[in-house]
């Protein structure tokens, strides 16, 4: 008798265990749920936020710096024209570098807006953080999703005579309900030089002689005394390979040693107000930092360059751009022993 009770209560237990799971399962399954149905929808939902996501390493951050890094270096160049009223270069490179990042990222230089160091607002609501909180935003309300940014690090050289690169080491992460990215990416844009002006001339000018830097058309083997005049009149600049020149970059420091990739030359124009006459050549970074000599065994004039119309007088080169110029024909000694 007391086994037959003791089965009624195992009975009993069993079914209520049965139960509860059977009550489990019903609160804890969601009502009409079938994946197969939501498979397509999160499949879209993951694809779209992905192609946002390779669109931001390949497109919308390069964009973003390019177009910061134009304005930086206006600003920069603005900065150095009249800095409350002191034209100067950067002490060094790692100074203009470390001021080029400062500026890109915040608009700052020295701890202070850049934009009050000159008229009109370049860099207020161009800086590179404000550009990428743009995308920021745009995806949030786009994709719904979140991007949350880190730059690393910024980089500025020079490896072509005509365009400087311009590097940002960045981390973003990009959250969604359904899925997150987490990358590390190396963001890389060109900027041209041309229509910059020269900061080279500005400094050594405060301001008085504006050069802006277009690129000359006329190849190494086609110089003449006529192309000479229009280069001259035009301020244009030109490139000559294993060139002695310094690069772009290198004038905003006052560093005219050579750049055999990237140097860049233009010639000074006599008749430009802030010119005076010097015993010195006047390729451009020659003539601010040689000290006028007479007698000059390397100085030449060029007869139909200081004689005849448009009229350059003064105007000098040093024997190795006589060559370069294809002078040699018409060129004398400046000041002979």
């Amino acid at each position: 008798m007391a086994i037959k009770q003791f089965g009624k209560k195992g009975m009993f237990l069993t079914l209520i265990s049965i139960s509860i799971i059977a009550a489990v399962i019903i609160i804890f399954t969601p009502s009409g749920l079938d994946l197969s149905k939501n498979m397509p929808v999160i499949k879209t939902r993951v694809s779209n936020v992905n192609e946002y996501v390779l669109d931001l390493e390949n497109v919308y951050l390069e964009n973003a710096l390019k177009a910061t890094g134009r304005k930086t270096l206006i600003g920069l160049i603005k900065w150095m024209e009249n800095p409350l009223g002191t034209a100067r270069f950067f002490t060094n490179f790692k100074g203009f570098e470390d001021s080029f990042s400062e500026v890109l990222l915040y608009g700052q230089i020295e701890g202070a807006d850049i934009d009050e160091y000159y008229e009109g607002a370049i860099m207020d609501g161009n800086t590179y953080i404000n550009l990428i909180d743009d995308i920021k935003t745009t995806a949030e309300q786009t994709f719904n999703v979140e991007t949350i940014f880190t730059v690393n690090d910024i980089k500025v050289e020079q490896t072509r005579p005509w365009f400087v690169d311009v590097e940002a080491d960045i981390t973003f992460r990009v959250s969604s309900e359904t899925a997150s990215w987490n990358k590390n990416v190396l963001i890389k844009t060109e900027i041209s030089v041309e229509n910059f002006d020269d900061p080279y001339y500005l400094v050594n000018t405060r301001g008085s002689y504006i050069n802006k830097i277009t690129k000359s058309d006329t190849k190494f083997d086609e110089w003449d005394v006529d192309k000479v005049k229009d280069f001259i009149t035009d301020g244009n600049y030109t490139h000559f390979e294993n060139s002695n020149a310094p690069n772009f970059l290198m004038r905003f420091t006052n560093d005219i040693s050579a750049s055999p990739c990237c140097g860049i030359e233009s010639l000074v124009n006599p008749n430009n107000p802030a010119i005076t006459g010097k015993d010195v050549s006047y390729v451009d970074y020659k003539y601010w930092s040689a000290t006028p000599t007479c007698p000059n065994p390397n100085l030449y004039t060029v007869n139909d360059i200081t004689g005849s119309f448009p009229l350059f007088p003064n105007f000098k080169l040093d024997f190795d751009h006589v060559v370069l110029y294809n002078l040699l024909s018409d060129a004398s000694l400046h000041c002979p022993p």
